[in-house]
């Protein structure tokens, strides 16, 4: 089975590269160059000839978004486009990942996938766009729509990966951490992310006929402020912070938020458990594994500096 992804620095692209390495069959290609340039782009997929494409390249600094629409506009949306047409003339299938952002407020229960979105921002409204072109030229596609991812990688802050790193570091400053009590979203480990990625490639694979949307994230939607706490307190227990710091539970509205971000968007992941078996796994588990991560690499971190400025004998 020969798959090609459309970018290998994301932490979900590695994510999943990391993982399919373990599995024999599977073949991935990486696109190499400039993701605006489509003719490349068509070169190597038609060169390469995959059974499936996953797209998994996007601009999600919500941060710097608003800031750079165009660039939002051009790998969120126009890209899935380009990616479609050429999917259809390969007969490739094509895995486009997509976000819970695109959803809205949930104001009813979970949200299902044939309910009606209402993105709040540019990252919403982009990523919707690319949905939208995906769905409605290729039937061979998978719009897999993922709760907020995270990892204990490090981050160049050009991405929502970062997100422990970004608690982390507003922590150690001496004000108390402010984050949103009145946001709820759901959690979602990389590495849990990248195994529902291959299990749906590989049923495909094997004969499966269930094309279209589906919902994944981990299990429990918890507050921002809540999330922000669980990391406070297993990074006290590895001493990356001191112990003394504390999250202030706050509005969305204090924040700045209202209006930007949904305080509800849980989604229902009923249906690709109906269609493949894929359970929805806990995200505490991965984040203990994740915080530990980050104090191994912080402890080596130390230990090389350490030997660095230690003395030489005479």
């Amino acid at each position: 089975m020969h798959i090609f992804l459309t970018e290998s620095e994301s932490s979900l692209a590695k994510g999943f590269l990391s993982y399919a390495q373990g599995i024999c069959g599977l073949h991935c290609n990486v696109f190499q160059g400039d993701t605006g340039d489509v003719a490349e782009l068509q070169r190597q997929l038609t060169a390469a000839s995959p059974d499936f494409i996953v797209n998994t390249l996007q601009f999600d600094d919500l941060s710097k978004i608003e800031q750079s629409p165009d660039l939002a506009w051009q790998l969120n949306a126009i890209l899935p486009d380009h990616l479609a047409h050429i999917s259809l003339d390969l007969g490739a299938a094509l895995i486009h990942i997509s976000s819970d952002e695109v959803i809205g407020d949930v104001r009813n229960g979970a949200f299902q996938e044939k309910d009606t979105v209402h993105p709040l921002n540019t990252y919403g409204e982009t990523k919707w766009q690319g949905e939208e072109a995906v769905r409605q030229l290729l039937k061979r596609h998978i719009i897999l729509r993922l709760g907020v991812l995270f990892d204990g990688e490090l981050h160049d802050g050009t991405s929502s990966e970062g997100w422990l790193q970004t608690i982390l570091a507003e922590a150690q400053k001496p004000q108390d951490l402010q984050e949103a009590a009145d946001i709820s979203l759901s959690p979602t480990a990389i590495s849990d992310a990248s195994r529902v990625i291959v299990a749906i490639i590989q049923q495909l694979d094997a004969g499966a006929d269930c094309w279209g949307t589906y919902h994944y994230a981990g299990v429990e939607p918890i507050s921002r402020a809540n999330f922000a706490e669980q990391v406070i307190e297993l990074a006290q227990e590895r001493e990356l912070l001191t112990g003394a710091e504390m999250v202030r539970g706050v509005s969305a509205a204090a924040m700045g938020l209202a209006g930007r971000q949904a305080l509800h968007r849980e989604m229902n992941c009923q249906k690709i458990m109906d269609h493949y078996g894929i359970k929805q796994r806990s995200w505490r588990p991965a984040l203990v594994e994740a915080i530990e991560k980050i104090a191994d690499q912080a402890q080596a971190d130390q230990q090389v500096a350490a030997d660095e400025n230690e003395e030489p004998s005479a």
